[in-house]
């Protein structure tokens, strides 16, 4: 008996084995079919704005759209240009050139729809383009790929989503993804699997999936009529001709194959914890993730990696469900980081060589996941190359503002129930320094307090007429822009910190705010850094392992 109970115990396992080993084979095929789509459709998708090109002034918010042709015709939506009209339009690349907007197609009496729209490059060149696909050959739950500029972002190069085709087309003729847009998306292209063009991004709800394309093959319809610059209020009585794709019968074959569905069931093991604080009297929990460190003296550790600014004071975390206090070992506010000693021994872990100089490779299109503490795992793919998240929301409030270019400085305006007023700082009052640092030309007032944060203390020193007064006092945060936009409505929310952040990169996970900390896995397994910062609809924001590793080394001997 004991013998037939281990036979059976070594074909399970066998079986298990050879189970994971096909799973990796069909992640890495659709990984390499994304990758593929993702060369051929990115340097064709473009950001553009209005342009004055007499005044050389921009004139519009920034939108996205896609170059089909190799003399610069352009795809995008009709809500984003005015036929006759100039604008910029910036490559991947680095390339600028500028295109005039041709036709567009809003029907008068249905807002918004079909918002077809088209544009032509009217610099002479040769420029890349993505091939058209065919919207008619789409199928339910095919995989598809946005490539677009969301505004929140404001960065020049694109980000990626990843998603499926969740209606070929609704009751409005719209194509509906599961790839995520915000404004500065519209107009932007919609990529099949194989990188073609099959749909251009127009409007979104509120929930994550709700995401509206303009079908492609609208385009191809009225590509005759859309080349004159006329708004047309109704469909054009002009229509072309609309081939059949000529991959019909292959995409539907296709469709079938576990290549394009693999199964991505990850192994569950306990790397993610909750961490629970007070912030501001009120109870505060942010996840961490659990990382096994082996330090410079050969002495093995376990350490939790949280989110800085979600934990407050008397940190426990919470272990099998029990709360262990904490001991912090290092803060690093640049990259909203806290690391925390743990008085017991738990079991998994991140193995973290800090020894190492080798680290990820931050690639486009990578297939990655998260993993809170519950165990839930949530998809994702690798969607920008490094970037810098400027400090703008994370500015502190001081309530203040000097007159331009005096020296002395001078206050020139401070705000009803700011720091400045409560601490006693009056129009006309001159700044001598903050925190010893003087401060003699006005020009020095907004570098200086770029340095510090919201709730940052600070020491003011300045002159009024009954002499010198100094007082020490703290800064506030400036909190969240309120948006009736449904761009802003997603569950969970933004991060409350969410930039002044440097060499960090995007995914499209739906990370909630209170579940940044997680860490975040390639399907190999290989550790690639901890959820800093929801930062909008479409993205969420990484802090890469190298800057661990890095601060790891400051602060662990």
């Amino acid at each position: 008996m004991n013998n037939y109970i281990k036979a059976i115990t070594a074909t399970l396992v066998l079986l298990f084995g050879l189970n994971a080993t096909a799973q990796k084979k069909q992640v890495a095929k659709f990984q390499y079919t994304i990758s593929q789509a993702v060369k051929k459709a990115y340097p064709a998708s473009v950001r553009m704005w209005g342009f004055d090109v007499q005044q050389q002034q921009r004139t519009s918010a920034q939108f996205s759209g896609v170059v089909i042709s190799a003399d610069g015709y352009i795809l995008t939506a009709a809500h984003t240009i005015l036929p006759g009209k100039n604008y910029k339009v910036f490559f991947p690349d680095g390339r600028e050139c500028i295109a005039v907007a041709l036709g567009k197609i809003e029907n008068k009496e249905t807002p918004g729809i079909p918002d077809v729209g088209m544009m032509k490059i009217t610099d002479k060149g040769t420029y890349p383009f993505a091939e058209m696909g065919y919207s008619a050959s789409l199928l339910k739950d095919e995989p598809c790929i946005s490539i677009s500029y969301p505004e929140s972002l404001n960065q020049t190069l694109p980000t990626l989503r990843l998603g499926s085709i969740a209606e070929v087309k609704n009751e409005y003729g719209f194509i509906r993804s599961t790839c995520k847009m915000e404004p500065g998306d519209s107009g932007g292209p919609l990529f099949d699997y194989r990188g073609r063009v099959i749909g251009l991004h127009s409007a979104i709800d509120v929930s994550e999936e709700m995401n509206f394309e303009i079908p492609v093959d609208l385009y191809r319809r009225y590509w005759t009529a859309l080349n004159s610059e006329i708004l047309y209020t109704a469909f054009p009585e002009k229509t072309d001709r609309v081939e059949v794709d000529p991959l019909l019968l292959l995409l539907q074959k296709e469709s079938k194959q576990k290549a394009l569905h693999p199964d991505f069931g990850v192994p569950v093991v306990n790397n993610s914890f909750a961490i629970t604080s007070t912030i501001k009297e009120q109870q505060q929990k942010i996840d961490a993730c659990l990382l096994n460190i082996k330090t410079s003296s050969g002495v093995k550790k376990q350490f939790l990696l949280s989110k800085n600014t979600m934990v407050g004071e008397n940190a426990q975390g919470v272990i099998n469900g029990v709360n262990v206090p904490l001991k912090v070992v290092g803060k690093d506010q640049e990259n909203d980081l806290a690391l925390f000693s743990l008085e017991q021994h738990i079991t998994g872990g991140i193995d973290l060589n800090i020894a190492e100089t080798d680290t990820v490779k931050i690639e486009m299109g990578k297939l990655l996941y998260s993993i809170n503490p519950a165990g839930k795992v949530i998809r994702s793919v690798l969607g920008s190359s490094l970037f810098n998240l400027p400090k703008i929301n994370s500015q502190p409030y001081l309530g203040a503002m000097v007159v331009y270019n005096a020296s002395p400085v001078q206050f020139s305006l401070i705000k009803e129930g700011s720091p400045a007023e409560k601490a006693g700082i009056k129009v006309g009052d001159e700044l001598i320094s903050i925190n010893r640092n003087a401060i003699k030309k006005a020009s020095e007032f907004a570098p200086e307090m770029m340095k510090y944060w919201a709730d940052d203390e600070v020491t003011f020193e300045w002159a009024n007429a009954s002499g010198k007064v100094k007082k020490t006092f703290k800064l506030n945060g400036r909190g969240q822009s309120v948006s009736n936009h449904p761009a802003d409505k997603f569950e969970g929310g933004k991060s409350e910190r969410r930039d002044g952040l440097n060499a960090v990169f995007a995914h499209d996970a739906a990370i909630k705010a209170s579940d940044c900390g997680s860490p975040v896995f390639d399907w190999e397994g290989h550790f690639y850094g901890i959820n800093i910062a929801r930062f909008s609809r479409t993205s969420t924001v990484v802090i890469p392992k190298k800057t661990i590793v890095d601060f790891f080394l400051k602060h662990v001997r």
